[in-house]
């Protein structure tokens, strides 16, 4: 049961990162999106939930997951927002069972769907530090 309520709240955690896309996406943060852009940022995320649509089986618009774009930052970032947003909406699907069901994923045999998740958020995690570490510092207040 535990690890039921901890896949299901590592889900909701991965919605999350779509608030960042779009709080990075949003003026204030849109230097620091250019330069985790360049970074390649958006590309792995994209390359990554790419990977994550494979395992699971998620169709996007009826069909395959979509082959990586050629053309340049917004669309990775659209190609990574499209993915999660069908990834999560078949995770919300997912019974318990199907939960513990697995998935295969390369070098890691006996895979649950939540180990998958699992991976998903430790992903997320290190790119949102990079997006972090990215966004403009305040300056620090000296002491009157």
């Amino acid at each position: 049961m535990a690890d039921l309520l901890e896949c299901l709240i590592q889900i909701k955690a991965l919605g999350e990162t779509l608030g960042m896309v779009t709080l990075c996406s949003s003026g204030g943060h849109s230097r620091a999106m250019e330069r985790v852009t360049v970074s390649g940022v958006w590309q792995r995320m994209a390359d990554a939930e790419r990977r994550y649509a494979d395992a699971l089986g998620t169709t996007i618009a009826g069909g395959a997951a979509p082959a990586p774009p050629d053309v340049g930052p917004a669309a990775e970032v659209e190609e990574f927002v499209a993915m999660r947003r069908a990834n999560l909406a078949k995770l919300d699907r997912c019974t318990g069972a199907e939960l513990a069901g697995f998935v295969e994923w390369f070098g890691r045999p006996s895979t649950k769907v939540a180990d998958l998740v699992a991976i998903m958020l430790a992903n997320d995690t290190e790119v949102l530090g990079e997006l972090r570490r990215a966004w403009p510092q305040p300056e620090p207040r000296r002491p009157s």
